[in-house]
């Protein structure tokens, strides 16, 4: 038996895509906890209201340097009440 291969190898280009209440400038809080999972460099961060207004979906493309770091990303950013889904 041969060991299977990772599903992701790091460093590696990652997007991540939440989806939250869009008020009090929900995409700046995305932007400043991905600063604080340790993310450097961010890719075009493109982001799309719902058509009610209430929902905003943020896209950030990033590299992502460990497994550990996705899963400290996907904490913080549940953390808060806004946020309704990571994709």
């Amino acid at each position: 038996m041969s060991p299977e291969k990772p599903v992701l190898e790091f460093p590696c280009s990652f997007s991540i895509k939440v989806i939250g209440e869009d008020w009090d400038d929900y995409q700046q809080f995305v932007i400043d906890t991905m600063h604080a999972c340790g993310v450097t460099e961010l890719g075009k961060i493109t982001s799309r209201v719902s058509t009610k207004n209430k929902y905003l979906a943020v896209t950030v493309p990033f590299t992502a340097q460990s497994r550990e770091q996705l899963d400290t990303i996907a904490y913080a950013l549940n953390q808060d009440i806004r946020t309704c889904y990571i994709i």
